[in-house]
């Protein structure tokens, strides 16, 4: 795709790029932008915004209306789309074990709201092996497998929450998925 034809970042993402890098002048600084009308991943260094890149086929819409619109089973839609975002972002060859990688957005919201509900206390930093059990009980619950022993019963309220909320679903396997392929240990929730 031509540079003129792909979408722009976020108009807040380069200013939001440059506070991150001010505030840590010495890392290199990473975002995660996914919603329902986008996903990129904006890069600094030094201070200035170095490279975006750009993955329209898994904005919020296009993984609805491509991996969960049909009949199939939610087993099958789930592992589709792990599939679909797996063949966007591995060609993208994008390591950044050596950045602060930050997510953004209404779902970065949404994310640390519900945690907070959940847990009962603001968690803004979030481990790759943290993102992953909470895929695996968003995964297990929409399939009707989640088993007491995965969570406490004050928590179910909150399970269902979840599994009622398809974006944030969603956003968890958007950020599962890059922590693996991308080399993230931990990110940090950045609410709006």
């Amino acid at each position: 795709m031509s540079d003129s034809l792909r979408p722009s970042p976020s108009p807040s993402t380069p200013v939001l790029l440059q506070n991150l890098q001010t505030a840590h002048p010495q890392a290199q600084v990473a975002i995660l932008h996914f919603n329902a009308e986008c996903a990129e991943i904006s890069l600094a260094h030094k201070g200035a915004p170095v490279h975006t890149e750009h993955f329209p086929e898994l904005s919020g819409v296009q993984l609805l209306a491509n991996c969960f619109a049909g009949s199939n089973s939610r087993s099958a839609q789930l592992e589709h789309a792990i599939e679909v975002v797996e063949d966007a972002i591995m060609p993208a060859s994008l390591d950044l074990r050596q950045f602060m990688v930050f997510a953004t957005g209404e779902l970065a919201e949404e994310l640390s709201l519900w945690l907070n509900e959940i847990q009962g206390s603001e968690q803004h930093i979030l481990s790759r092996d943290t993102i992953d059990d909470l895929f695996t009980l968003y995964a297990a619950a929409s399939l009707g497998a989640v088993n007491l022993k995965m969570v406490d019963t004050s928590s179910l309220e909150n399970i269902h929450k979840l599994i009622n909320n398809q974006s944030l679903g969603i956003y968890l396997l958007l950020l599962r998925e890059c922590m693996h392929h991308m080399h993230i240990e931990h990110i940090y929730l950045l609410a709006p």
